[in-house]
C-alpha cells in the first residue's frame, strides 16, 4: 500500500526536528533546557551524549553518558551533589564565555568560571570530553580535568583529581570511596567516610615496595590508553583482558569500593548491539577487606556474597545498611564486671591502642584490655609471636577461615555462658569444614588460657631439651633446604595470594558429596577430568579434578592464583579450590552448553570459518594474558 505523501513529509519533518535538537555544539548566548529531553549535545560519531540526566522523579544533573549503553551509563556529572529541578533549569553559555548551570529559580548551581572576550563554543568530543574551545581551537576548559567516578581512555588522573564513587547503586551523590594519588605520590584506594578515613589498597601491612610500586616520582600522573593499558607514575600498571584498539572502555570507582575496568567488546555482536558492559579488570581486593563496607562492631562474612553481621549480643542499627554498624544489647560496665566474648578467625583491622605489644602472654594482653576503659576488645594472634592488639574502636571487621587471629570483644560478665559463645561463633565460619575449624580454634584458645602461667617456662624447657635434636636435624636438612627453598617460598606466597583473593577453599569430602562421588563426567582432557556438581547452597558447579596432573603444591597454587587474576569473557569464573593432601581440584561456574571441543570437532558444521577464526583469536589473547600473569 502506498504511503500518503503528507505522512512522509510529517515523518521527515519530525526527523529533521529531532536531529536539530541534538546539537554538535553550544554557541554563546544559547541554552540547553531541562524540559527538552532531546535537547542535548552529541559527539561527532555519536558515541557520547551530554545533557540533563534524570536522577530522581523531580531532579536532574547535567551529565555525559555513553549514548548506546544500557541505561545511558553516566561517565561525568557537573552537579552530582546539587541536582536541579526538572522545571526551569538550563545550561547556558553566556557571551562572556562562562558556561553556567542554573536551577528553576535562576540560581547558579555550577559554572566553569571561564571568562574571555574571544568567541568560544561548547563541544562534546568523541573521547567523551566536554570542552570550551575558542576560535584558535584552544581548549580553555574541559570536563576531563574534573572527573566524577569514571576515567575514560586518554583522560589523565593527576595530583588534584580524584575518582569518587557513587553513594550507592542508583544514587549519584558523592560516595565514600576514592581513587587518587596520596601525599607520597602513590595511587591508593581510600575509604573516606564521615567518621574516619583509611587506605585499603594496596594493603597497609606491607610496604609499597612489596607491591612493586614507588613513591620516588613526584609527577603524579596516570592514564588509561586507547588499547586498554593503565600506566601510572608510581609503577601501577594493568591491561584490559581484551587488550587492543576497538572496545569502548571505562575505569570506574564503583559504589562498593572496588575499582573496575569495563568494556563493550567490538567482537561481541550481542553486547555491541545491546550496550552491555563486561568486566575487563579489577584489583586483587578481597571484598570483606574493603573498609567502611560494614560499620562499627560489624563483621563481614560471605553468605555467599559479602554480608555484614553483628556479633552475638549486638544488633544492626539499620537492617538495610550494614555500614551503619551494630549496637550492643547491653550497657557498658566497669572493668571489674567485664568479660570477653571469643570470635575465632576474626579481626578488626586498625585502631590499635598504643599498648600494642609483641611477645607478651595471652593473660597479660587480656588484663591490659580488661583494666583500660578505652579498650573495647583485643586480638591475639596464634602465630607463636605473642602479638597483642588492644582496640579502642572495632571497625573493618572480617571473618575468614585462614585468619590466625582470635578476637575478644568486651561484654558484661555473665552475659553469655562459654557454651553459648562457642555455639554462636560457629555460625560465622564460612569454611566448608566449619565445625572442624571452629573446634580446633576453640581448643587452641582453651589451651592458651590453661597454660598462660607456665607458657614461657614450657618454651624454655622445650628449647633446652630439644636443642641437640634440632641441631642434628638442621645439619641433615641443609642440603635439602638449599634446593627446596625457592619452591617452598613460592608455595607459601601463592597460597596466600589465592586465599587473599577471596576464593573459597573446599574440602575433598564436600566436593565428593557435591558431585555424588564424581559420577557425572562432563568433560575430559590432558589437564584433568571435569564433573558436574551441586553445592549445599544449590549452586551448580563444574569441578575439575587435577589429582596426579600437577607436579606439586607450588604448581597448583600458581595455577589458582594466575587463573584467578584473569578476568575474560571467554573464561568461566573460578569460584574456589580444594588442596586436601594429594587431592587437587578447581571449582568453576557451570555452563550448560558444554565444552568448546564438542563444537570445534563436530561434523554438523555448527561453526563457520569466521567463528572459528574469532575463537582462535580469542584463545590467543587469553594465552597472552595467562603468560603475562604467570
Amino acid at each position: 500500500m502506498e504511503v500518503p505523501r503528507f505522512l512522509i513529509i510529517l515523518l521527515l519533518a519530525a526527523t529533521i526536528a529531532s536531529s536539530e535538537a541534538r546539537l554538535s555544539s553550544l554557541r554563546q548566548g544559547s541554552s540547553l533546557k531541562v524540559e527538552e529531553e532531546s535537547d542535548f549535545l552529541v559527539s561527532p560519531n555519536g558515541t557520547f551524549s551530554s545533557g540533563f540526566y534524570k536522577v530522581d522523579t523531580s531532579a536532574s544533573c547535567y551529565s555525559i553518558w555513553f549514548t548506546n549503553s544500557v541505561n545511558k551509563t553516566v561517565v561525568w556529572m557537573a552537579n552530582r551533589d546539587k541536582p536541579v529541578s526538572r522545571r526551569g533549569s538550563k545550561l547556558t553559555l553566556h557571551r562572556n564565555c562562562n558556561l553556567v548551570l542554573t536551577d528553576g529559580v535562576g540560581s547558579i548551581v555550577w559554572s566553569t568560571n571561564t571568562y574571555s572576550d574571544a568567541g568560544v563554543e561548547a563541544q562534546l568530543l568523541e573521547t567523551g570530553n566536554l570542552v570550551l574551545i575558542n576560535q584558535e581551537k584552544m581548549v580553555i576548559w574541559q570536563s576531563f580535568d574534573s572527573p566524577t567516578d569514571t576515567l575514560l581512555p586518554s583522560q589523565r588522573l593527576v595530583k588534584n583529581t580524584t575518582l569518587v564513587s557513587m553513594r550507592s547503586q542508583g544514587t549519584y551523590l558523592s560516595g565514600f570511596y576514592n581513587f587518587r594519588f596520596d601525599d607520597n605520590n602513590v595511587l591508593y584506594l581510600v575509604y573516606n567516610g564521615p567518621l574516619f578515613s583509611s587506605v585499603y589498597f594496596p594493603k597497609q601491612d606491607k610496604t609499597i615496595f612489596d607491591f612493586k610500586r614507588t613513591p620516588y616520582n613526584s609527577s603524579k600522573v596516570a592514564i588509561l590508553d586507547e588499547a586498554g593499558q593503565f600506566i601510572s607514575s608510581d609503577n601501577l600498571t594493568f591491561n584490559a583482558s581484551d587488550y587492543g584498539i576497538g572496545p569502548k572502555r571505562r575505569l570506574t570507582m564503583d559504589y562498593d569500593g572496588i575499582l573496575r575496568l569495563y568494556e563493550i567488546p567490538t567482537t561481541s555482536t550481542l553486547n555491541a548491539s545491546t550496550g552491555l558492559w563486561e568486566l575487563s579488570w579489577l584489583p586483587g581486593v578481597d571484598a570483606c577487606l574493603i573498609h567502611g563496607l560494614c560499620g562499627e562492631f560489624d563483621i563481614c562474612t560471605y553468605k555467599p556474597q559479602p554480608t555484614c553481621s553483628c556479633p552475638y549480643g549486638f544488633s544492626l542499627n539499620d537492617p538495610s545498611d550494614g555500614s551503619k554498624g551494630c549496637s550492643p544489647l547491653f550497657l557498658s560496665n566497669d572493668a571489674t564486671k567485664s568479660d570477653f566474648m571469643v570470635l575465632p578467625n576474626t579481626d578488626y583491622y586498625g585502631y590499635d591502642m598504643e599498648t600494642y605489644a609483641l611477645g607478651i602472654s595471652f593473660s597479660a594482653c587480656r588484663n591490659a584490655c580488661l583494666t583500660d576503659s578505652r579498650c573495647k576488645g583485643f586480638g591475639y594472634a596464634l602465630d607463636g609471636k605473642g602479638q597483642c592488639y588492644p582496640k579502642f574502636f572495632l571497625r573493618n571487621g572480617f571473618h575468614k577461615p585462614n585468619t590466625s587471629q582470635i578476637m575478644h570483644i568486651k561484654i558484661p560478665k555473665g552475659f553469655l555462658s562459654k557454651d553459648e559463645v562457642i555455639t554462636k561463633l560457629e555460625t560465622y565460619d564460612l569454611n566448608c569444614s566449619a565445625a572442624k575449624v571452629s573446634r580446633k580454634t576453640t581448643a587452641q584458645v582453651s589451651e592458651v588460657e590453661k597454660s598462660n602461667k607456665n607458657r614461657y617456662m614450657d618454651y624454655l624447657i622445650g628449647f633446652v631439651s630439644s636443642f641437640a635434636i634440632i641441631e642434628a636435624i638442621c645439619i641433615g636438612l641443609t642440603w635439602w633446604y638449599a634446593f627446596q627453598k625457592h619452591a617452598h617460598e613460592e608455595f607459601v606466597n601463592m597460597g596466600y595470594i589465592a586465599l587473599a583473593m577471596g576464593f573459597k577453599r573446599f574440602t575433598y569430602a564436600e566436593l565428593k558429596r557435591a558431585t555424588d562421588g564424581f559420577k557425572q563426567e562432563v568433560g575430559k582432557g590432558g589437564f584433568g577430568t571435569v564433573y558436574k556438581g551441586v553445592l549445599d547452597d544449590e549452586r551448580v558447579v563444574a569441578v575439575k579434578r587435577l589429582d596426579g596432573i600437577l607436579r606439586g603444591d607450588a604448581e597448583f597454587w600458581a595455577e589458582v592464583s594466575v587463573i584467578g587474576n584473569i578476568n575474560h569473557r571467554n573464561l568461566v569464573k573460578l569460584w574456589g579450590f580444594c588442596a586436601d593432601n594429594e587431592h587437587k581440584l578447581l571449582v568453576y561456574e557451570y555452563l550448560e552448553n558444554g565444552s568448546l571441543d564438542r563444537l570445534l570437532f563436530s561434523s554438523d558444521g555448527e561453526l563457520g570459518l569466521e567463528q572459528r577464526y574469532n575463537i582462535a583469536l580469542g584463545t590467543a589473547k587469553v594465552c597472552h594474558i595467562y603468560m603475562r600473569n604467570a
